[in-house]
């Protein structure tokens, strides 16, 4: 797929785009010096922070970013430009370590090398905890000028209340199932009928998860035995409730996606009986009564609650599949 390279190409969050368009634009008196862009993941977020960053080192005369100077090239290609610094936690960290802050601080006083404006793009800002929140304070208060702060964030309530109150807050939502599935039909014309609709089971109007079932495998094999599951569920069937839950022992991320697919098909299967849905949602619904679908969610809630207290992702799967079990006898 074509990557979004402009506001143009945004579905959706109508706000928040104009809000950065017109902030972004030559002569703009609109600009701030932070924005931080949260909402759910998927929504977007890191794609248009990156259009906004072009879009603040673009040479061109009109509609920025235009995608075609030799600035917005650099800012889409695979070396980035020079003025567009973007942060995110270190690989194996949870959280943003007060040394990365403090390199942050120290860049943002250096003038950019090209254009008239440095951009310092901070993703998932909410793994800053307070220490580290409170070394970018004054900076993120006070920048010099020249710089402009974008911070992306899942998760606002997770964020030091600090971080918010120094910036632009926008957020981005999910656009309708509707509109999604249009604009997968515009992007992705070569997939069947049967793929788009499994894209749209997954991640509704949610374009970043239609996306990456379309695009990676390990999700479609998460979302198919996310999918066993509920039918096991709906069938009583425990062996095979246990087999679609074996293979998430070790990895937290995993099955917190796993959580999040389960809690999506049994909503689709709530609402399957009053509003237009898929086929398989509409086939679950036949087997999973609404008053079930609920008692899953809420047990979705208790795992996902445990998992953000650092519980034992052994002693989660073990509690999951008993809930699990009460439930379907019941």
């Amino acid at each position: 797929m074509e990557s979004i390279t402009r506001f143009d190409g945004f579905v959706g969050n109508a706000h928040p785009v104009s809000v950065l368009r017109r902030a972004t634009a030559p002569g703009s008196r609109t600009l701030g010096h932070a924005y931080l862009l949260h909402g759910t993941a998927g929504t977007g977020k890191k794609t248009l922070a990156a259009v906004t960053a072009a879009a603040l080192v673009c040479q061109g005369e009109d509609d920025r970013p235009c995608g075609e100077c030799p600035a917005c090239k650099k800012a889409f290609g695979a070396f980035g430009h020079p003025d567009i610094l973007v942060f995110r936690t270190p690989e194996g960290k949870t959280q943003f370590p007060v040394e990365l802050i403090r390199e942050i601080r120290r860049q943002a006083y250096i003038r950019p090398n090209e254009s008239e404006k440095k951009v310092i793009l901070i993703q998932n800002a909410e793994m800053m905890n307070v220490a580290s929140a409170n070394a970018l304070l004054k900076v993120l208060e006070e920048p010099p000028e020249h710089l402009v702060f974008i911070l992306t964030c899942d998760n606002l309530s997770a964020l030091p209340e600090t971080i918010p109150s120094r910036c632009i807050c926008l957020e981005l939502h999910e656009v309708a199932p509707r509109r999604a599935e249009q604009w997968l039909l515009r992007h992705f014309p070569e997939e069947s009928a049967d793929r788009l609709e499994g894209a749209l089971l997954c991640g509704g109007g949610n374009l970043g998860k239609c996306i990456r079932f379309l695009e990676d495998e390990a999700t479609q094999k998460l979302f198919e035995r996310a999918i066993e599951l509920c039918r096991a569920l709906s069938d009583g069937r425990e062996y095979d409730l246990l087999v679609s839950l074996a293979p998430l022992e070790g990895n937290r991320d995993q099955f917190a996606d796993f959580l999040s697919m389960v809690d999506r098909l049994v909503c689709e299967t709530a609402k399957a009986g009053f509003v237009s849905s898929s086929r398989e949602a509409v086939s679950l619904a036949a087997r999973l009564s609404p008053g079930r679908a609920v008692r899953v969610h809420q047990l979705g809630n208790e795992m996902r609650r445990g998992l953000k207290a650092n519980v034992s992702l052994s002693l989660l799967l073990a509690v999951y599949s008993s809930g699990l079990k009460t439930i379907m006898e019941t």
